[in-house]
């Protein structure tokens, strides 16, 4: 496992949240530059946003917490940094398990920009999601239109998670923590986007392939 893999990093509506097992690390160098590089991706897209950074089973010191704090700053122009400390793994959020069947919420139109959702199961729209629209599930996220706007799936850190639309051209796109942009080009037929050896890969849907 790489530095990179240590960092379990997931975009919500109050900003974007780092969760970092503290024994994986040898030094504060270590983590600072791991966190930096994680973060190179997307800094664009979190300028002005608050970045919650939870640490266990230890804590960092005061001046290590200094020190990243300066090297987020100047990494990404964010409006705060906070500290979430936790003495146990269990603490930490759990990560949703059911993307092969599990709650589900279904959306019976488009999505216009400014709208916003966040669910802790799978998410379904049957109409389009428009630029500046935000969809935050723990689960899957099946769009019966055009995805348009920003999808996060697994944000708990379920790497089996999924996104797909009937045209799939995300102005951003997460599973478990891992982005992705859309291609150049408007896809003329239905997309799968799934989490593969780190990456996030793209393929066509095809029904009699296509496996969970």
């Amino acid at each position: 496992m790489n530095n990179l893999d240590k960092i379990q990093m997931k975009g919500n509506r109050k900003g974007l949240n780092l969760i970092v097992n503290l024994l994986e690390f040898n030094s504060i160098d270590e983590l600072i530059d791991a966190v930096r590089e994680k973060l190179e991706p997307v800094k664009g897209f979190y300028s002005g946003n608050a970045v919650f950074v939870t640490t266990y089973p230890i804590r960092l010191q005061e001046d290590e917490k200094t020190r990243l704090e300066k090297m987020l700053y100047d990494t990404i122009a964010l409006s705060s940094v906070h500290y979430e400390e936790s003495n146990r793994k269990e603490d930490l959020p759990q990560v949703f398990s059911g993307v092969e069947e599990g709650h589900t919420k279904f959306v019976t139109k488009s999505m216009r920009g400014g709208q916003l959702i966040e669910f802790k199961g799978n998410v379904v729209v049957i109409g389009d999601v428009h630029i500046g629209a935000e969809i935050f599930a723990e689960g899957n996220i099946v769009i019966l239109g055009q995805l348009k706007g920003r999808a996060f799936a697994g944000t708990s850190g379920n790497e089996k998670a999924f996104v797909a639309a009937l045209k799939l051209t995300p102005s951003l796109m997460s599973i478990a923590g891992t982005f992705a942009r859309s291609q150049d080009g408007e896809p003329s037929f239905p997309e799968v986007a799934k989490l593969q050896g780190g990456n996030i890969y793209v393929e066509p849907y095809i029904p009699s392939k296509f496996e969970y």
